[in-house]
């Protein structure tokens, strides 16, 4: 267990480092036309292979993670299972007649990432989760017509 949590951990810092230089990385543009130029031949290649296939490691991180809770028993098995199919679309993007599988690796992990999040606070018994679940007992009351 000790060995898929640690690969865990390292695939899941990996992803989300790729994804925050992703979306940081088009801060930075050189004023200087030739400049920009150099810049862009240099960094293209890099961008083509860690942001194209960045779904692979989310791939990685979901089935390392799924497969951490199915040996743990602490998730409902609905949700590992989908952790696995959503997990394996992200590792099975990288194959190029494949590459759609990347979108739905994408949509399907705003679900798994959604319905985790709400298990987790449904479970905790921490001040804060309290906080937050009346929060949203308040807005659907709100909005409630």
């Amino acid at each position: 267990m000790r060995v898929i949590k640690n690969l865990g951990i390292a695939a899941g810092l990996l992803y989300v480092f790729t994804d925050i230089f992703g979306i940081l990385s088009p801060l930075y543009v050189p004023t200087n036309s030739s400049q920009a130029t150099t810049v862009w031949l240099t960094i293209s290649p890099v961008f083509e292979v860690l942001f194209e296939r960045v779904e692979v490691v989310g791939g990685i991180w979901v089935l390392l993670v799924t497969w951490g809770a199915v040996l743990e028993g602490r998730l409902p098995r609905a949700l590992n299972y989908l952790g696995m199919v959503i997990g394996g679309a992200g590792v099975l993007s990288l194959f190029p007649a494949l590459e759609v599988l990347g979108h739905v690796f994408r949509l399907g992990e705003m679900v798994w990432f959604g319905w985790l999040g709400i298990f987790v606070l449904r479970r905790s018994q921490s001040a804060a989760a309290r906080r937050l679940r009346a929060f949203f007992a308040a807005l659907a009351s709100k909005l409630a017509f």
